[in-house]
């Protein structure tokens, strides 16, 4: 595919992803952003999971001659949390240090662009590191405002402080806890009622743009059926019958030491009564116990209540994020 006039053309071209592209792909992304390393396992999986009908993934890699190196990659999703007629879609970009600083990112946004313009994305949102002076530019030369902050925060479970356990004085209340394992991970109507709350939860969730509730199906693919889930350490408060609370854990495969903390929710109705912070303790207790170090979290700047939970148990800020947005044109139209 030419490159447009962006760079020397015989030099690099842009092609479509192949599947041999994984694992250098995921030596470029661990190259980029140290504190986030990930496998050839992970990319594939959130790439089966995102692309899932009724989401897309468009994936471009650029490579250079003669040899045919990976040098950078530009990725193109729809936003799950709000439907693919939304007209929103996520866009990222990579370049392999050595190759950065001869225009092969913008031949790669470029590319995005035009793909995005294609399936009729109204915004396009993307992310670069705070720290990352040449990324921020990039995006605000792209036509790119900055929206929000999140950040990765860890949590050293040896300094974790001490939650008291509530779980005596809330059972007074007719809230217990439980896990998904306890439950049954395969029980169709145990996941119908997880995904209800899940639902609940993370529509209150602050954002940007608008939520659209997943379907079951979509729910299972994101929530439950990703090789790294824990249904074990997958923590449930339940009154009666009802689901009322949720925090869960999960692998992470280039860190074997570390878990992910994948999200936190409660259902409105039980909210300011510590639910929350007692499915947090069981987090760190679970962690200690199978003998992990570290809990890994995300946290986003329009989530505070959630963020003084973390702190108060001794997270730290690892690594901030700026999301950006660039807006494109009208809504699509309804099909």
């Amino acid at each position: 595919m030419p490159l447009r006039g962006f760079v020397d053309a015989s030099r690099y071209r842009i092609r479509e992803f192949r599947e041999d592209d994984y694992p250098v792909a995921a030596r470029m992304w661990t190259r980029l952003v140290p504190q986030q390393p990930v496998t050839v396992e992970d990319l594939r999986t959130w790439d089966r999971v995102f692309a899932a009908a009724p989401n897309f993934v468009v994936k471009r890699v650029a490579e250079e001659f003669p040899a045919g190196n990976f040098v950078g990659e530009a990725d193109l999703s729809n936003s799950p949390e709000m439907g693919p007629l939304s007209g929103f879609a996520w866009g990222g970009v990579g370049v392999d240090p050595d190759h950065q600083g001869r225009g092969v990112g913008l031949a790669l946004a470029a590319e995005l662009q035009r793909e995005a313009e294609r399936r009729g994305s109204v915004c396009l949102w993307a992310t670069a590191r705070s720290d990352d002076e040449r990324s921020l530019r990039f995006l605000a030369q792209q036509g790119f405002q900055a929206r929000r902050r999140s950040w990765i925060s860890v949590l050293t479970l040896d300094a974790a402080r001490e939650f008291p356990d509530r779980s005596g004085e809330l059972a007074k209340e007719g809230i217990t806890f439980t896990t998904l394992a306890e439950e049954g991970a395969e029980r169709s109507d145990v996941l119908r009622r997880v995904a209800d709350l899940f639902t609940e939860a993370e529509a209150d969730a602050p954002r940007m743009g608008t939520f659209t509730p997943p379907t079951f199906e979509q729910f299972l693919q994101l929530n439950v059926h990703r090789p790294t889930i824990l249904p074990e350490a997958y923590f449930l408060a339940r009154r009666g019958e009802e689901y009322v609370g949720m925090s869960t854990l999960e692998r992470i495969n280039a860190e074997p030491d570390t878990l992910w903390q994948t999200f936190t929710g409660t259902r409105r109705s039980v909210r300011g009564r510590g639910v929350a912070k007692e499915l947090k303790r069981r987090t760190v207790e679970f962690g200690r116990r199978h003998g992990y170090r570290k809990i890994r979290t995300g946290n986003d700047s329009l989530n505070a209540p959630m963020w003084a939970i973390n702190q108060k148990l001794g997270y730290q800020q690892l690594l901030t994020w700026v999301t950006a947005e660039k807006t494109m044109g009208p809504p699509p139209k309804s099909p």
